[in-house]
């Protein structure tokens, strides 16, 4: 099982690593039946040579290299305080690219099943998570792990899935997403927001069975939220009902960028605390 790791020396970015080394060790002492591959991890940092603000300055070969070197020697840095780091398999990737595009490269150079990064980096704005971030999240195949600085729960005990009821049956990150609930021993809630109390189409219910199905050998529930906006009411139910890790599957940019921005709710600090899990179609 290849993470990925981003590192861009932020303290979320360092916290982001912790977790996935957690994770690590975990899959490393899995039991056979959950099928789940050695683990490894890809420390990626994407860095890029100052040039200044001169039309006429060229990036030369010696200074790529100094630059590459003085990456390595930060890279070191980091890992040494995280001493759990050398019981699993790692390896430290550099590339001279921007940050997204570099991620994007080195996902298409290794065939990696998860990302795990920090939710902001450096520059941290007004939004939870960075734009970095979100570019990964919206846009890469396999899925992403966006963990704050704040997380504290490596293991994550209750486990929130906002659905919509949509069709998932074909969505191959679901089965990453049923290891990974083995190995944590998780308990599962689903959370799907309604904007009228009806209740649910057929479409909908058989969607709800086949997420039963898939859930089968995980403690679930599942939880209908009132609300004419989805991402407030997820916000509602994160503020009634803790959770360690938020699932979500993006299928509209926008509903992403929203669920994570300072201004939709005072309740956010609620969701801004705990990773956020993104699964694509």
């Amino acid at each position: 099982m290849k993470i990925l790791v981003p590192i861009d020396f932020s303290a979320d970015a360092t916290q982001a690593l912790r977790y996935a080394t957690a994770l690590a060790k975990l899959v490393r002492a899995a039991p056979p039946e959950v099928d789940l591959s050695p683990p490894e991890l890809l420390i990626l940092h994407v860095f890029q040579v100052p040039t200044g603000g001169d039309a006429s300055f060229f990036v030369t070969s010696p200074m790529i290299e100094r630059a590459e070197e003085e990456t390595n020697q930060r890279l070191q840095k980091v890992i040494e305080n995280i001493p759990d780091i050398q019981s699993v398999p790692h390896r430290l990737i550099t590339k001279l690219s921007m940050p997204y595009e570099g991620i994007g490269e080195a996902i298409e150079e290794e065939p990696v099943d998860l990302v795990i990064m920090g939710g902001r980096g450096v520059n941290a704005s007004a939004n939870w998570l960075g734009s970095t971030t979100l570019q990964v999240m919206r846009h890469v195949h396999c899925p992403v792990l966006a963990v704050p600085y704040t997380s504290e729960e490596f293991y994550p005990q209750h486990v929130a899935f906002a659905t919509d009821l949509l069709a998932t049956e074909k969505m191959p990150s679901l089965d990453l997403f049923k290891k990974l609930l083995q190995l944590w021993q998780a308990k599962v809630h689903l959370i799907h927001v309604r904007s009228h109390p009806e209740g649910i189409s057929l479409e909908q219910a058989q969607e709800a069975l086949q997420l039963d199905q898939l859930l089968k050998d995980a403690p679930h529930s599942y939880h209908f939220v009132e609300d004419k906006v989805p991402v407030r009411g997820i916000e509602q139910y994160l503020s009634e009902s803790p959770a360690d890790l938020l699932v979500v599957i993006p299928r509209h940019h926008a509903a992403l960028e929203s669920l994570f921005h300072k201004s939709v709710s005072k309740q956010l600090v609620t969701s801004s605390s705990i990773p956020i899990l993104s699964i694509h179609e």
